[in-house]
Formats: structure tokens, C-alpha cells, sequence
């Protein structure tokens, strides 16, 4: 059986690599059309704890001022940063904010790349009620920094309120550095949130008409200052230490990622008055239950669905929620909420087999109005948790409980991200997803809802011999008195009698008789 991911905190490192021949000349060689962050695993202290889903900024948010990019003159295309995991179902990536003054020391920060949000904050010096433990920017002690003043307002998926002030400073990314670069450094939050992080970077879609009061998105920078790479970035996440994840701006590497030659991509539909990355799901279920959620009535648009690379699991509006569990739970025994992660945790089946469990199923809406599913198989969605002490594994089902009022009513987080490899495409507004290579499911992989599918099968042959036969019946009663008439018409011209030539059935045996006899 394919290993599952543990709920075990983990750090990651990225590596560069190089993709020129060795010995190449630098001015033979063309400007790269990707740029690659490599993610590992290194082992940190244990914690067994639950999960929550990135926050969002659903109110005030900026862009970046256009801002130069160095421009990429050597062959490297790997940018070297560092990245955390947390219980495999948050990453998080190191940035450095600020060029220190003299006798200052390097300001690092460990954000969230996070596709349900365009904004990037930091805490700072003063930020009250912020996460224990997380590091604050001091303005004093960059010589970069340029105060803009402007202040602006946070709205979190939890509830939590966060209020900055807007300023410029360089940013790095690895490697890769952004001068003039727009951040939030907030001051206030009303409430603790559950994210792992220190602040968010977002990656959310944007327009070149989004050309916002205090400058462009980092996203819009990038491409602008790089008009080599291809509009597009894809995320191939991993839970284990044998295989690095990658967060690939420019070409998606399909070749290394995926079990697939292409993506499968969805109706952009949704994207195109809003620059949250949307997609068209027409159902999601349980395979081989019958039990799914449609939307009908949204025709072929379906219902808009949130890629969220900023959220830790499968987040559903209560009422999707609520359906799907009550036919996940009884598979189970000893489940139990957990309130504060609105999520179940239960105990896990005799030697951690779950062939008994659905694979969920999600059909997604492409351009053309076609169906295709999004298989995950249960090794995917469902998350142990190791008890320290006694070695003892429950089993949580990496499905939250979301609220009726959040932005769409399904977020796709972290959790189904590292089933696919996700592309994000700029350039034609849409998400592509091919089967991950590290998935247990193999490349184009079937799943249905549908509780029996030989039998549904069966019966629409049946039905359409049924069809068949009683088209043929209309037609032979529609055209046979056609034929009779005509058989009597030519017995009338050769003059016999009609009668003895069509005798009813009572006279048959008489006429019989009578021949015989002469």
C-alpha cells in the first residue's frame, strides 16, 4: 500500500541547479524560460496538533509598483530560498526584506505562496496579538525601506482582522531580488490566526489593466521585468524527503512532475471579474456511492471552485460539507469533531487498511463544456496522526468544514495540490492539473460516483434495445396494411375470388375439405 502523508512539522531547503552543458559559453546561451524553487525536507521538533486554512484578504488589499527585476543573464533557472512544511498540509517559503544598514543583521521571514491572496505582509516591530514566536520587520533597520503611509485592512477566512501600513523595500527570493517592491507590515490584529507563517505572498491572478493606487501585484512585476518566461507557474508538492518540491515560474515541467504528457484545463469562466484563481467544478462525491453533490443549476458554468495554494485542506460550504461527511463518517469508528480545525478526526481501520474508502470525485467543467474527473484516492486525503507517546494513529480526513459566507463554496488547498500538478496560466486565465508523479493513482486515472456502474450500464442497453424494437414494431404496423392491400389488388385483376383466396380463419378448413374432394 502507498505510504500516507504523517502529520509530523517539517522544514524545507531549496537547492539550485544548473541547466547548461558544462563548459558552455554565458553568451551562447538563451535566457532561461523557467525559474525553479526546489523544496527538501529537513526534520524538525514533532507536534501533533490540527490544521487550518490560510486567510484571506477579502477586503483592501495593493499591488507593487513596477519595480526592476535583475534580469537572468546566466543559465542557472534554480533560485535557491527556504521553505517549511507543516504538517504537510501548509508550506511556507523564506524571504529576506530590506538591505540592512550597517551592524544590522538580515531580516527573514517565512511566508505563505499564496494563490488565494495578491498582497505581501510581514509583521511589525509593534504588532500586537500577532503569532508567538514570529519574527518582525524593523524599519529602522533597513536602508531600502521607503514609507508610503497608506494603511491597509486584512479580513482572514477565520475571522481575524489584521491593519498595516504600506511601505517599498527590496525583496529576495533566493537568489532572486526585487527592488521597490510594495509589503504590508501590520501592526494590528484582533484576533490569533492559525497560520504557521509569518505573512503571505501572494500569487493571485491579475490584468494588465490592474494598475492599482499603489503599484502592481508582485506577480505583475515578475512577468513584466522577465517578458521571457512564459505567463505561467505550477506547484509540485511533495510530503516526503526522497523528492524535492518545486515551484516552477515560467515552463511547467511536465516531464519530471507528472504522470501525464499535458494538462486537463478547466473553464476560466470565473476568473474573468475577479483575480482569485477560479476554476468550474459540475460535482464532487464519493466513488462507487451514489452519493455526490451536483450543481445543475449552474448549466455548464458549474460552481466556482478556489485553487488555493494559501489553505491547508479541502475547505466545503457547510451544506457540501455536511453530505459528503455523513457518508465518509460511518466507515469509520470513534469519529469525533474537532471544533476549533472543523474537521473529524476517527480512529484508523485494522492495519491502516483503506480499501473500504471511496475515492473522491471531483468532475471539473473544460472550455468546450466537457467533463473530466479529478480522482484522489483515499492515501491522498486521508492524514494520520501519530501519537508521541504510545505510537497510536488516528485517521482525519483532510476535509474542513467551511462557513456559509466565505468566497466560493469550495477552497482546494495544499492537500489535493500535491495529487496534481497545478498550473496556473496567466496568459489564457485558466488551471491545469495533471496527475502527480508521486500519486499512488496512475496518469488519466477513471472515477465515477455512480453506485453500480455494470448494472446502470445494462440497464441503457436494454434500454436502447427496447428503443430499437419498438422503432421496428411502429414501422412494420405503419407499412404492413400497405402490403396487404396490394396482395388483394392483384387477385382482383387475375380474377379469383377474394374470398376463397383470403378466407377468414373459421372458413380455412372448409375450403380445405371441398378441395380434397374433387
Amino acid at each position: 500500500m502507498p505510504s500516507r502523508h504523517s502529520w509530523v512539522p517539517v522544514l524545507l531547503a531549496l537547492a539550485a541547479g544548473s541547466a547548461t552543458s558544462p563548459g558552455a559559453p554565458a553568451s551562447e546561451v538563451e535566457q532561461p524560460r523557467r525559474l525553479v524553487i526546489d523544496l527538501k525536507l529537513l526534520p524538525v521538533r514533532r507536534k501533533i496538533t490540527g490544521s487550518k486554512a490560510a486567510a484571506k484578504s477579502q477586503l483592501s488589499s495593493a499591488g507593487a509598483e513596477e519595480a526592476p527585476l535583475r534580469q537572468l543573464r546566466t543559465p542557472i533557472n534554480s533560485h535557491s530560498t527556504t521553505l517549511g512544511n507543516y504538517d504537510n498540509v501548509q508550506y511556507h517559503m523564506e524571504i529576506e526584506v530590506g538591505e540592512p544598514c550597517p551592524g544590522r543583521p538580515r531580516q527573514l521571514f517565512q511566508v505563505v505562496p499564496d494563490t488565494g491572496s495578491s498582497d505581501l505582509w510581514i509583521p511589525a516591530s509593534n504588532c500586537t496579538r500577532c503569532k508567538d514566536g514570529s519574527r518582525k520587520f524593523d524599519i529602522a533597520s533597513s536602508c531600502s525601506c521607503k514609507q508610503i503611509g497608506d494603511r491597509v485592512t486584512f479580513r482572514y477566512g477565520d475571522g481575524t482582522v489584521a491593519v498595516g501600513g504600506s511601505f517599498l523595500d527590496t525583496v529576495r527570493v533566493g537568489d532572486l531580488k526585487v527592488t521597490k517592491q510594495l509589503l504590508i507590515q501590520v501592526d494590528s490584529m484582533e484576533s490569533e490566526t492559525h497560520m504557521k507563517s509569518d505573512g503571505i505572498l501572494g500569487l493571485a491572478h491579475h490584468y494588465e489593466s490592474d494598475k492599482r493606487t499603489r503599484g502592481r501585484t508582485f506577480m505583475s512585476t515578475l512577468f513584466t521585468e522577465n517578458p521571457t518566461l512564459p505567463r505561467q507557474f505550477s506547484f509540485h508538492l511533495t510530503g516526503n524527503t526522497d523528492r524535492q518540491s518545486q515551484l516552477v515560474f515560467g515552463d511547467a515541467d511536465l516531464e519530471h512532475h507528472a504522470k501525464e504528457s499535458e494538462f486537463k484545463y478547466g473553464k476560466g469562466y470565473y476568473m474573468k471579474s475577479t483575480d482569485l484563481w477560479l476554476t468550474s467544478v459540475w460535482s464532487i462525491g464519493w466513488s462507487g456511492t451514489g452519493v455526490e453533490v451536483a450543481f445543475p443549476d449552474s448549466g455548464t458554468l458549474g460552481s466556482p471552485a478556489l485553487i488555493d495554494s494559501g489553505s491547508s485542506l479541502l475547505v466545503l460550504a457547510p451544506d457540501i460539507y455536511d453530505r459528503l461527511l455523513e457518508e465518509l463518517k460511518w466507515r469509520f469508528t470513534g469519529c469525533k469533531d474537532m471544533p476549533e480545525q472543523q474537521i473529524i478526526s476517527c480512529q484508523c481501520p485494522p492495519a491502516n487498511d483503506l480499501s473500504r474508502i471511496p475515492t473522491l470525485v471531483i468532475n471539473m467543467i473544460d472550455e468546450q463544456d466537457k467533463q473530466f474527473s479529478l480522482c484522489m484516492s483515499p492515501d491522498e486525503y486521508i492524514l494520520e496522526s501519530i501519537d508521541p507517546i504510545d505510537g497510536s494513529t488516528t485517521c482525519v480526513p483532510s476535509i474542513q468544514r467551511g462557513s456559509a459566507d466565505q468566497p466560493v463554496p469550495m477552497i482546494f488547498g495544499m492537500t489535493f495540490m500535491r495529487s496534481f500538478y497545478v498550473n496556473f496560466d496567466l496568459e489564457n486565465s485558466r488551471i491545469g492539473f495533471a496527475r502527480s508523479s508521486l500519486s499512488p493513482l496512475p496518469g488519466n486515472a477513471k472515477c465515477s460516483v455512480d453506485a453500480q456502474p455494470l448494472l446502470r450500464r445494462s440497464v441503457w442497453f436494454l434500454s436502447v434495445l427496447v428503443a430499437f424494437m419498438s422503432v421496428f414494431f411502429a414501422c412494420y404496423v405503419l407499412f404492413a396494411p400497405g402490403g396487404c392491400s396490394r396482395d388483394v389488388q392483384v387477385r382482383r385483376d387475375s380474377g379469383q375470388p377474394i374470398s376463397a383466396q383470403m378466407p377468414q380463419v373459421g372458413q380455412a378448413t372448409q375450403v380445405n375439405t371441398s378441395e380434397e374432394g374433387l
